[in-house]
């Protein structure tokens, strides 16, 4: 089990696990989803937030992102993306999606994002729909970065396919 990406040296631990795993390729390894444990704070953040809306007479409003690959438009994710807002019974812009090119760096340096964070912060959207964590970003401190900055100014982000639940036995 691997505990943290972020880590630049291995651990003995690590490093005996790695040679174990050289030695008997042929043992089945799990691996923690490193989303798994943040994905508790997205889920209760997201419910508090859609909760806050719906007080106020309102049904939530969201962005949807998704990486691009090759310089074409991300249809198939943004439509599920769009399907999951309107099963939630959230409200999708006619020009409320984004996208950057897949590979792009760090969340806040992609302009597609930024687009969304600036209709977050400026209160015309309320969340963005994204197909899975990593599209967020693939290390998970700096999805837990976007996290807290989505929770700090009172948005959320939802996730198509959810992270696993973990702790749980």
């Amino acid at each position: 089990m691997r505990q943290s990406t972020a880590r630049r040296t291995q651990s003995w631990m690590d490093r005996e696990r790695a040679d174990h795993a050289r030695l008997y390729p042929h043992e089945v390894r799990i691996e923690v989803d490193p989303y798994g444990p943040i994905g508790a704070t997205r889920r209760e953040n997201l419910d508090r937030v859609v909760a806050q809306v719906r007080a106020r007479g309102r049904n939530p409003r969201v962005c949807l992102y998704a990486p691009s690959f090759d310089g074409q438009v991300p249809r198939a994710s943004l439509e599920s993306a769009a399907n999951y807002a309107e099963r939630q019974s959230w409200q999708v812009g006619p020009q409320q999606f984004y996208t950057d090119p897949s590979g792009a760096t760090a969340p806040q340096d992609r302009p597609g994002w930024s687009l969304v964070r600036q209709q977050v912060r400026a209160g015309f959207a309320d969340g963005v729909v994204v197909i899975t964590a990593d599209v967020v970003s693939r290390q998970a401190a700096r999805y837990r970065e976007e996290l807290d900055w989505f929770e700090e100014h009172h948005g959320f982000i939802a996730l198509v396919v959810s992270e696993p639940v973990t702790g749980l036995a």
